[in-house]
């Protein structure tokens, strides 16, 4: 199998857990939207407020491995359902990364129904996993900028690399012993 078909979940790569990821996987360009819409009587099609991206959906055809006996498929299978399971048995939120984009993290969480079709003398396994990710997005790593203010006025830029508008988290320390006084902040533009 292809590296470029790789993937991670929570932390630990596809094949470390005991999987595969076969050829054929469906994860959407876009998830579904969740449209707000009127209809009016007399007028044709219908009236959108707005749309919003819903959950999104990634399904991974997975194979087992590293079992030659259906003993050992058993162990595999238990050890992997463990990552997708919080203590108490409920699904958790886990880390999924696909090799082919090493910086961007979905948060996805196991939902539905995970049936293992049981091959060759039961010790090879196929299954269909799927996977929510109740915000849609894929997030790149958290950039921080630092800059200390010695005048006044000074200005500070920062600039957003990422694909989508997204607001600056600005945290403020006095390292003197003066109060600070007359700050403002201004953001200038998210990005469009």
């Amino acid at each position: 199998m292809s590296t470029i078909h790789s993937f991670t979940l929570g932390g630990t790569a596809d094949t470390a857990l005991g999987v595969e990821l076969q050829s054929t996987y469906q994860e959407p360009i876009l998830p579904p939207t969740r449209d707000r819409t009127a209809t009016i009587p007399g007028r044709q099609g219908m009236v959108v407020f707005s749309s919003d991206l819903d959950a999104r959906e990634i399904t991974l055809d997975l194979a087992m491995i590293e079992s030659h006996t259906a003993a050992a498929l058993q162990a595999v299978v238990r050890a992997f359902a463990q990552v997708l399971l919080d203590k108490t048995g409920k699904p958790k939120d886990v880390a999924l990364v696909f090799v082919k984009e090493p910086t961007k993290t979905y948060t996805v969480r196991y939902t539905g129904n995970l049936p293992l079709a049981r091959l060759i003398g039961d010790s090879w396994g196929e299954f269909t996993l799927p996977l929510m990710a109740p915000d849609p997005y894929a997030y790149g790593e958290s950039v921080q900028t630092r800059a200390t203010v010695t005048t006044s006025p000074q200005t500070v830029t920062v600039t957003n690399g990422g694909d989508y508008a997204t607001p600056p988290v600005i945290q403020l320390k006095n390292n003197g012993g003066a109060g600070i006084a007359g700050i403002t902040l201004t953001v200038t533009a998210l990005k469009e």
